[in-house]
């Protein structure tokens, strides 16, 4: 598998959590990597890449950006290189890698079945108390590119993007699932009170942000099989934002690996095998 990794290194950001984190973290599967930039601005010097080339891409035009942010640059990138491609891998500058083997772990994922998608490293599905629609988080995800080229990357804005992508695809035939809890592959670990934030300073508070993340700590599978009803309905963050408000972090931010995006679970219950590890939440076997 071909695969693409692109970095919108955009800002100031990148050198503070990107860059850091993509040099002391093994990717452990070849790739190239293409770096969409503002005209060389806060690019380190020597940027490489152990496993494959390195691809400069400027966004401005004739002095203009290419519009939508991160999702627009994603889609410039696509649209730039995705004939020599299987997989693109999409990072905006202010994500942390967070363990070791990281693309290895997506490409293993991503080759169970031929109509996998797409992924996030954070996907929140409507149906729960969660008060969004179901969508798949800008600052890390990916794509197939047979199905990124069946949909018209059409929205408004940079965080329109993210609310649309993954419907978009699901609607050319595919499902998607979230790699990793949320915590323990890759995230924009410096947003401030994001639920996601709240959910690592519970569980894992001491963990310092370049400390990579180590397959025990994936813990919250085994919290929800072993835990009685009272016992999870007491699973409880809140967060400080009021449309938000109280979360179940089993129930509701569901940190689990290979959780299935909800609007695409009857489509992969046709190709794979579907566990429900708490109510109406469902990962892949």
């Amino acid at each position: 598998m071909r695969v693409c990794v692109v970095f919108v290194a955009g800002g100031e950001m990148q050198n503070k959590c990107l860059w850091p984190s993509y040099n002391q973290r093994e990717a452990a599967w070849g790739h190239d990597l293409v770096v969409v930039h503002r005209n060389n601005m806060y690019l380190p010097q020597n940027i490489k890449n152990n496993y494959g080339e390195v691809i400069f891409l400027n966004k401005i035009i004739d002095g203009e950006e290419v519009p939508h942010r991160a999702f627009g640059a994603y889609r410039f990138a696509f649209n730039s290189f995705k004939d020599n491609y299987d997989l693109f891998v999409f990072f905006s500058d202010d994500v942390v890698i967070r363990r070791d083997f990281w693309l290895r772990d997506i490409v293993r994922k991503m080759q169970k079945h031929e109509y996998l998608g797409f992924f996030g490293s954070q996907i929140f599905n409507g149906h729960k108390k969660y008060p969004h629609e179901s969508h798949v988080r800008a600052p890390m995800w990916g794509a197939k590119t047979g199905f990124l080229s069946e949909i018209n990357w059409e929205f408004n804005d940079d965080h329109d993007g993210e609310m649309k992508i993954g419907d978009q695809l699901a609607s050319v035939g595919c499902f998607g699932i979230q790699i990793g809890n949320k915590l323990n592959l890759a995230y924009d670990s410096f947003e401030k009170d994001h639920i996601t934030q709240l959910l690592e300073n519970k569980f894992f508070k001491k963990k310092k942000l370049f400390n990579k993340f180590e397959e025990k700590e994936d813990i919250f599978i085994k919290m929800a099989q072993s835990y009685d009803e009272k016992k999870i309905a007491k699973c409880i963050i809140k967060s400080p934002y009021d449309h938000i408000g109280k979360q179940n972090y089993l129930l509701d931010v569901e940190p689990f690996d290979s959780l299935i995006y909800y609007p695409t679970l009857e489509t992969a219950k046709k190709y794979m095998n579907i566990r429900e590890v708490i109510n109406d939440t469902y990962i892949l076997e």
